[in-house]
Order: structure tokens, then sequence, then C-alpha cells
């Protein structure tokens, strides 16, 4: 099986990329500088042009909001699915990583049926999701808030915490579901090993927690010292409107039975000290 993943360098393609290495697969690397390069040393095959040739390619790449806008995000994205196209056989699974922040404005019913709901944030990649759909990608939709392994993505955030203050604005809205990086890699050599029906999958762990009760568990684990319990208006002053919808994230994720979680974030919470 020959596979090739764009994002490989980034914290959830990275992690894809070690567990597809380690499982004995041709794995082949897609960067910014549009060249194929192999990783495996079990590459049979030395080659110029690529076109049609993966079995599996699997997206896990994001240009990053601090690095770009909105608009041109979405048009780096949308770009770079139409040129990983060209490199898969007619036959090849496709994976596109992406996120619940296209459902956060929709009903359990909106999201049973994968109707699109943005929050104003990524209002913009609704076009490349359409496109995606359209050429045949299977889109794994991964919770806000990913954790566990090399550079975790929680510690980060937890770190940019002022004297390890967690901010909670109140009343607390919100229901946000996690899910361990390791488990997103599981997830995908699941589906490039087997053929499923479905084309859009919701991964996460099924326990949820709102803002103000993960805050809790944060302090409880002394992870972090104090919460700091505010109004919206002082929330959205601080820390603006963007991070306002995301505190309001309420989605209860019907999440696909091929996917089964082995991580938890509350042990994994236990643990961080």
């Amino acid at each position: 099986m020959r596979v090739l993943i764009s994002g490989a360098n980034g914290y959830i393609g990275r992690h894809v990329t070690k567990l597809f290495a380690e499982s004995g697969l041709e794995v082949f690397t897609y960067g910014r500088n549009k060249r194929v390069i192999p990783l495996s040393k079990n590459v049979k095959e030395a080659r110029s042009n690529f076109e049609g040739y993966f079995d599996v390619v699997i997206n896990c790449a994001r240009p990053h909001w601090s690095e770009f806008s909105a608009d041109e995000i979405a048009d780096i994205e949308y770009e770079l699915l139409k040129r990983l196209d060209r490199f898969a056989d007619k036959n090849a699974i496709k994976i596109h990583t992406s996120g619940v922040w296209l459902f956060g404005h929709a009903s359990y019913k909106d999201l049973v049926e994968f109707s699109l709901k943005p929050l104003d944030a990524v209002k913009l990649d609704v076009e490349t999701i359409n496109y995606a759909i359209q050429a045949k990608w299977e889109i794994v939709y991964c919770p806000s808030l990913v954790y566990g392994g090399d550079n975790c993505q929680l510690k980060r955030i937890i770190e940019t915490y002022s004297n390890r203050t967690v901010p909670v604005a109140m009343p607390s809205l919100g229901y946000n579901q996690y899910i361990h990086v390791y488990d997103i890699a599981k997830f995908y050599l699941l589906l490039a090993q087997q053929q499923t029906s479905e084309k859009q999958y919701f991964i996460a762990e099924t326990k949820g927690y709102s803002p103000a009760a993960f805050a809790q568990l944060l302090l409880g684990s002394k992870v972090v010292t104090k919460v700091n319990e505010c109004t919206w208006v002082e929330f959205e002053a601080v820390y603006g409107s963007a991070a306002l919808d995301i505190e309001k994230l309420n989605l209860k994720l019907p999440i696909s039975l091929l996917f089964e979680p082995t991580e938890f974030v509350g042990e994994y919470i236990e643990k961080y000290t």
C-alpha cells in the first residue's frame, strides 16, 4: 500500500505519519515545497512523476490562523486538495482532516445529516468541504481540542494561561468533546485498511464537558491554580469574538460507529503532573 501524507510535520500529521510508517507501509510526505518525498525504507521504486500513484492520500495540513487570513487559508486548503487529487489512484482512499467548527450552529439533526452550519471563523471552508465531497474524499471531523502525544495541544493551551488561571465565561453554555491524537492516527489507519460505506465521520470521546466543568477538572487535578469566572462581555473584550463562539460551542457529536477511543481526557489530565 502506497500512502501520501500532507501536513506530516504538523501536530496531527506527525502522529499519523509515524503510525503508518511503523505499520510497514510505503509512506511518502507532501510539504509546502510541493515535493513528494519518500519516508519509509520500504519504498520499492524511485520515480519523478507520482501522478495517480498512491493507494491512500491523507491531508492533515491546515494553514495556521496566526500566519494567514481566513481567505488565504480557504484558498490554500482548496488548492491543496486539488493538487493531492492528481497523486491519487482512481480507486484510492482519500482522507481529509476537518473540524467541528463547521457545524458550530448546527442542531443534532443537522449533525446527523452533516449539514454545515459554520462558525464565522470557518465560513469560507464550506467551499472546500463541498469540493472534497464531490471529489470523493472521506472527511473526518475532529473535535476542537486534540490532546496527547508529542507537542500536546492541550498542554500548549494551558501554558498560555497567565499564572495558570483558566478563563470561563459564565453562565457556561458550551459542550465540548475531546480526542487523543493517537486515536486519530489509529482511525486513519483503519480507514486506509478497509472499505467503508460512510464518507463523513465524527470522531471523539463520548464523554464531554462544559467549559466550566472542564476548568474544574483542570483545577481538581492541579493542572491550573485558579478559574477566572467572568461575564460574556468581559470574555469577549479580552479574547475576541472568535474565542467567544468557541466558548459557546455546544455540539453533542454523533460519533461514527467505526471509531473506538482508547484514551480519555479525564485520565490524561489526572496524569498530567
